[in-house]
């Protein structure tokens, strides 16, 4: 694999083919030239020239000199890198934007010769359709970050979530060791893992004096030896998934190792795309997809719903509802081949009516709301947000559980989809304010069941959801968990009635039924 400052190197001399392909481009359209003309005065040929217009080629001293007498042109003006009027925007996309700069076009079969194509092609247009997704991402104060994380969960879609080589890897490490136990390794066993194989020193500490740090699960200090910071207020099983973090970036062999969980900024793709890989070892090492395979199967099978074998589930893997959840959602895309899934997590701060969608991956797009509605509230009838409603009344009323299990029947209005909901609600132990919910949505389908025994378990309830209370027609006396007004549906319903109107009114005209 090139090096970085070869990479950047060859991107820059794409850029200036590119760039000097533009110029030509956009030169020779003022001059009102066609190709043959441009070739006619040039002596260059047609095919050539649209060559170099394209990118493909960029052309020597003397040829260049042709190509500028023959538009009546600067030598000068041509080569130069600078862009005038509405192109100098293209400038700035290719040589400073942050987002297309380090956009991993390749994961989805994209070269950056394709998208510089399309600067050269129209210019104009490629810049316009730039700046328009910058514009509203703007207008929706999303980061750079945002966008890295959204080109995550395209490529974990586009692949399942599901990567046969970081499992095998996951594999391999485990036949190298030793531990007394498996799985899941230990706080011991990872501890002395980390020391012999990677030189990493884990141990506990406080964490609390540092009022910036206090609320970080693990500081990973580089250096001889590195050391791995645990925050001693949180449970061994989280020491073990942090722990399993280092040692994924570490036999992965990943750059830009992130020194803080959670992290707090992510500065380029490549970091976005490490941490994943690295967080997907981890769950792998802790939760074996062959004996999980199996356990599934048991749940699966069974012909009632049952909480209790979940929190078994938990204990015997001791780790969190997340981890469990979000490794489920990689299993069954993988080993069951159920891909219609949605991966979900919900957070709420205590007395506040406001439940954030904090992390999201859905296979398909379809049915669940997205991050991105930042004034409208998630259906109060869905099973991830009337969870944690329920795990804050219980803990107001002096309850101490600090989970709860339940599982739903969504019914989704509208498109008539029914997906299967498994949700998780427990408070954290680092922002105790906080109760987070995370879920697991299976699409319900012939396939799923004739996987999924429990379905018609008639304990399960079964829940008409929409999306959320601004876009759903029940009224109060239809929905009393409603949380605010419907609003877009009200929206929605004057603008279908209009359009109806105004299709009666063109159809009554066309019949002479009136006279306008």
């Amino acid at each position: 694999m090139p090096k970085k400052e070869e990479q950047t190197s060859a991107a820059g001399k794409l850029n200036l083919r590119y760039i000097f392909g533009m110029k030509l481009r956009n030169y020779r359209k003022e001059k009102g030239l066609g190709l043959k003309e441009l070739a006619a005065v040039s002596g260059l040929s047609a095919s050539y020239i649209n060559e170099i217009e394209k990118g493909k080629k960029y052309p020597k001293a003397e040829k260049i000199m042709l190509l500028a007498e023959g538009l009546g042109v600067e030598y000068n003006d041509l080569v130069s890198i600078s862009l005038t009027g509405r192109l100098s925007e293209v400038s700035e996309l290719l040589f400073s934007s942050s987002v297309l700069g380090s956009f991993p076009f390749q994961l989805f079969g994209i070269t950056f010769e394709n998208v510089m194509e399309l600067f050269t092609a129209s210019p104009k247009k490629a810049v316009a359709f730039i700046t328009t997704i910058m514009e509203i991402s703007r207008s929706y104060d999303m980061h750079v970050e945002q966008f890295f994380l959204a080109s995550l969960r395209a490529y974990q879609e586009m692949h399942n979530n599901y990567f046969e080589d970081v499992e095998e890897i996951a594999d391999q490490f485990v036949s190298r060791q030793q531990w007394k136990h498996y799985p899941p390794p230990g706080v011991e066993e990872l501890t002395a893992t980390l020391l012999e194989s990677h030189g990493v020193e884990a141990r506990a500490a406080d964490l609390s004096k540092y009022e910036e740090l206090k609320k970080q699960r693990f500081i990973f200090l580089p250096g001889n030896p590195s050391q791995l910071l645990l925050n001693d207020q949180l449970a061994p099983s989280q020491h073990v998934y942090s722990m399993a973090l280092q040692i994924g970036y570490l036999e992965l062999k990943l750059g830009n190792h992130v020194r803080t969980s959670p992290w707090k900024k992510f500065d380029s793709f490549d970091q976005v795309m490490g941490n994943f890989r690295a967080s997907y070892f981890a769950g792998a090492l802790m939760i074996n997809r062959f004996r999980a395979e199996e356990e599934v199967k048991e749940i699966f099978q069974s012909e009632t719903w049952n909480s209790d074998a979940i929190l078994k589930f938990l204990k015997r893997h001791e780790v969190t509802p997340e981890t469990f959840l979000h490794r489920l959602s990689q299993i069954l895309p993988g080993l069951f081949k159920i891909t219609e899934l949605h991966y979900l997590r919900f957070e709420r701060s205590a007395g506040d009516n406001e439940i954030l969608l904090t992390k999201e991956l859905n296979m398909p797009r379809t049915l669940v709301p997205s991050g991105v509605r930042l004034k409208e509230h998630h259906c109060r009838r869905w099973l991830p947000v009337s969870l944690i409603e329920d795990l804050e009344s219980g803990q107001k009323n002096g309850k101490t559980e600090n989970i709860l299990i339940g599982v739903q029947r969504a019914q989704f209005m509208g498109s008539g989809k029914e997906v299967l909901f498994i949700s998780i609600a427990h408070s954290l132990r680092l922002r105790t304010n906080i109760n987070r919910c995370v879920s697991l949505g299976l699409s319900i389908d012939k396939s799923l069941k004739e996987k999924v025994k429990f379905l018609d378990d008639p304990q399960i309830p079964v829940k008409q959801v929409n999306q959320t209370c601004e876009r759903c027609q029940l009224d109060k006396s239809q929905c009393s968990e409603r949380a605010a007004p419907p609003n877009i549906y009200k929206s929605e319903e004057k603008e279908d009635g209009l359009n109806q109107a105004l299709e009666q009114l063109t159809s009554d005209f066309r019949e002479n039924k009136m006279k306008i």
